[in-house]
């Protein structure tokens, strides 16, 4: 089969790139899931997207690939070509073109619309794919649809940039920010693709570009969120290669400010737990039935969010204590205290006695806020709390450290 740039399947493409851009160690041998014609099919496609930020190394195990760019370099995402390839057919090409000439002329119902399209394609359509399409492009905002006793009459809809009471260039200049800052960032950019404009003004530093790869997602959940219902869909563990289908209801997006993820807060009834699910781990969502404890569940979730370091809730609801003792010139080092209290998300700061301070924080989950923890080594005099596993970790390292570098304990 030849190959195309476009795609029927998202979920393959997304899964590929993200092999590509996060991972970037594989070789072709390493994709074993599916077989290696698709892995080339998938190879070539990303490389007619992405052109030059493709790059490949050598080694003892073949040629690995992996997107490679600077996003402070760049004035839009590039994965947004993934969402702009989805493949059609000639009736699709058609439909759009005739119907949107059609309705030029004015209102139409679908009758009339049916016959019009026949007349002016010279093809013959039947009643239901008129509709079906017509109502695909009231859903896009393409068309408005009026029903009249048992007849719906379609016409286009006034809705343009040129009809928008504020000055579009402003406007425009609004966009090429929040294509890159925002969720879904991949319609701005369609947009300026539209009006032939590009991002001049705006770059940014830290810019996990790869959040557009589940934007298809993060759409289904907050449809779900909206509709306080309750849903299902199939989660991805790389780690144990297999898929698994979670029933839950979703509350609310977290993000990650360490890592850039994006999580979906839920609750899942079988276990009376609330989790965190990665969602570039999720695919297939499908919302079930309304949630009537989804309010309940908001309240709780709010009530507990400043007791979680990160986006764990630690397996359960009870709360762990770290109590960590450091010592701080308060003269020389009057910003590490600073850092302290900016950092320390809440976290109770006691003066014990001259350059010794106690830094005492209530939490689900110690183990995710170790690697703040460790970025004090030098100053912490102590460390105590409830999960004395964590704690006992922390000293492990500690020691390690020490045979490898020397020093003193």
């Amino acid at each position: 089969m030849a190959f195309t740039e476009l795609i029927k399947n998202f979920n393959k493409t997304r899964d590929y790139m993200r092999d590509f851009y996060i991972y970037g160690f594989k070789a072709r041998g390493d994709f074993n899931s599916k077989s290696l014609r698709t892995y080339d099919d998938e190879k070539r496609r990303i490389e007619s997207w992405l052109g030059s930020y493709v790059r490949w190394e050598n080694d003892t195990r073949g040629k690995r690939v992996y997107i490679s760019l600077d996003t402070s370099n760049m004035d839009a995402n590039p994965l947004y070509a993934a969402w702009k390839s989805k493949s059609f057919t000639d009736n699709d090409i058609t439909l759009h073109f005739t119907l949107l000439s059609v309705l030029q002329s004015g209102e139409k119902n679908v009758g009339e619309l049916t016959d019009a399209v026949c007349e002016i394609s010279g093809r013959t359509f039947d009643v239901q794919t008129v509709r079906i399409k017509a109502n695909e492009y009231v859903n896009e905002g393409l068309l408005c649809k009026e029903k009249r006793r048992k007849t719906d009459y379609y016409s286009l809809s006034d809705f343009t940039l040129a009809n928008l009471p504020v000055d579009k260039n402003k406007l425009l200049e609004a966009v090429c920010f929040f294509q890159e800052t925002a969720p879904f960032g991949f319609v701005g950019n369609t947009i300026l693709n539209q009006n032939d404009i590009k991002n001049d003004i705006f770059r940014f530093k830290h810019h996990y570009i790869v959040h557009t790869l589940e934007d298809g997602i993060l759409f289904e959940l907050l449809q779900a969120v909206g509709e306080k219902r309750s849903v299902s869909f199939v989660q991805q563990s790389t780690r144990l290669a297999k898929e698994m289908v979670q029933f839950c209801i979703p509350l609310q997006i977290f993000i990650s400010v360490q890592s850039g993820r994006r999580y979906i807060c839920a609750y899942i009834e079988r276990t009376k737990r609330f989790h965190n699910f990665r969602l570039d781990y999720i695919k297939k969502v499908e919302r079930l039935d309304v949630a009537e404890t989804f309010d309940e569940l908001s309240e709780q979730i709010n009530n507990a969010k400043h007791l979680c370091w990160g986006v764990s809730f630690g397996g359960n609801t009870r709360k762990q204590t770290l109590q960590m003792k450091l010592h701080i010139d308060e003269e020389k080092e009057k910003y590490v205290l600073e850092r302290l209290r900016r950092e320390g998300r809440g976290g109770e700061i006691k003066h014990l006695e001259k350059d010794t301070f106690l830094y005492t924080k209530e939490l689900y989950d110690t183990t995710e806020m170790m690697a703040w923890v460790k970025s004090f080594t030098g100053r912490i005099l102590s460390l105590e709390g409830t999960n004395q596993e964590a704690i006992k970790n922390f000293y492990s390292d500690m020691e390690r450290m020490t045979a490898m570098y020397g020093g003193e304990h």
